[in-house]
């Protein structure tokens, strides 16, 4: 489970999260808040992928330098190759994590037409397919998803919540945090509900 100790963020003045400090019990947990309170800031930095001013994260009781071998994330902030094609951003992938190109989520989230075209051509919903489809092939104990749902097709909704029921299975240490303003799909799926 994921424990936040003292955090403090700040953005030039503007604080955005002072001396926080939260556990994440639950397996499957959503964050609720209003827009602009943090909640993507917060998932960059459990990923590792922004620094705190000061405070620390735990991850099963354990602080990690490198907490990217152990998570996985999808989220409009972190910028993918534009230029490439989507099927070179999901190689590119494959290449770094020693996996096989992914088929099943390709399929699942019927993104075998899209391969093709550069990632910044894209619509928004298969942009968040692309992300999603690498965030999935990590396969890392810890997955945070920020707005998984949005601007996806029903379908895909569908097959992202199958995903998420299975994942962790065979991760009996594993926790999935997502971000939603759609709590409801989710609690129907064991998500439990927490606000920031």
């Amino acid at each position: 489970m994921i424990e936040i100790n003292n955090l403090n963020k700040r953005f030039a003045s503007a604080h955005v999260f002072e001396n926080y400090n939260k556990q994440f019990q639950g397996k499957r947990v959503c964050l609720q808040a209003a827009n602009g309170r943090g909640k993507t800031t917060l998932l960059m930095m459990l990923a590792g992928l922004e620094k705190p001013q000061s405070g620390q994260v735990l991850y099963n009781n354990q602080a990690l330098k490198s907490p990217q071998n152990i998570v996985s994330i999808a989220s409009d902030r972190i910028a993918l190759p534009d230029f490439l094609t989507a099927r070179q951003v999901i190689e590119l992938s494959c290449k770094a994590l020693k996996k096989d190109m992914p088929e099943q989520l390709i399929t699942g989230f019927n993104f075998t037409e899209h391969l093709k075209t550069r990632f910044s051509a894209l619509s928004s919903g298969n942009q968040k397919k692309c992300q999603l489809i690498t965030a999935f092939l990590k396969q890392a104990p810890f997955l945070l998803l920020d707005e998984p749902s949005a601007a996806l097709d029903q379908t895909s909704i569908k097959f992202l919540l199958t995903l998420l029921d299975d994942y962790l299975n065979d991760k009996p240490n594993g926790q999935i945090i997502i971000t939603s303003h759609e709590q409801e799909v989710f609690i129907q799926h064991g998500f439990e509900c927490t606000s920031l």
